[in-house]
C-alpha cells in the first residue's frame, strides 16, 4: 500500500525564479473559479479583491452572490512562473475554495436564509451572455 499525504502548498519559500504577485493570483481566481462558475450559470456573482496575504503567502479574495449577499473565500498564491516553482517544489500550490483545497464551487455555497435556488434560461447568443 502506498500512502501520499497532501501537505497543501504551505508557506512559500522565496526564489529569484518566480514571484507571488496579487495580479497573478487574481488571474488564477478569475480563470479557475469566477469565469467557469459564470459559464455554468452562476451569473449573480461578483469578485471582491481584499488585497491581503495570509501568513502562508496566499492572496485572499471573496466571491459574493449579488442576490443572497453570501460570500465565499478564495485563497491562492499568485506564482507567476509555475514551471520554475515546480522545479523547486514537490507539490503544486493549492487554491482554497471556501476553506478547502479540494472543494468545488456549488450553488449551496451561496445559500442564505430566506432564499432558495431556482433554475431558468438565458439566451445563448454572445450579445446576451453575461461575463
Amino acid at each position: 500500500m502506498v500512502m501520499l499525504i497532501n501537505p497543501g502548498s504551505g508557506r512559500l519559500q522565496s526564489s529569484t525564479a518566480w514571484d507571488n504577485t496579487e495580479e497573478q493570483a487574481l488571474k488564477y481566481v478569475m480563470d479557475w473559479f469566477v469565469r467557469p462558475m459564470k459559464d455554468e450559470g452562476f451569473i449573480d456573482l461578483e469578485l471582491i479583491n481584499l488585497h491581503k496575504q495570509d501568513d502562508d503567502g496566499r492572496w485572499r479574495f471573496q466571491v459574493r452572490h449579488k442576490i443572497t449577499g453570501k460570500t465565499v473565500d478564495i485563497e491562492c498564491h499568485g506564482i507567476n512562473d509555475l514551471e520554475a516553482y515546480q522545479a523547486e517544489n514537490i507539490f503544486m500550490p493549492r487554491v482554497y475554495w471556501n476553506g478547502g483545497s479540494s472543494s468545488n464551487p456549488s450553488i449551496e455555497d451561496f445559500a442564505a436564509k430566506g432564499f432558495r435556488p431556482v433554475i431558468t434560461y438565458v439566451p445563448t447568443n454572445s450579445n446576451n451572455k453575461e461575463k
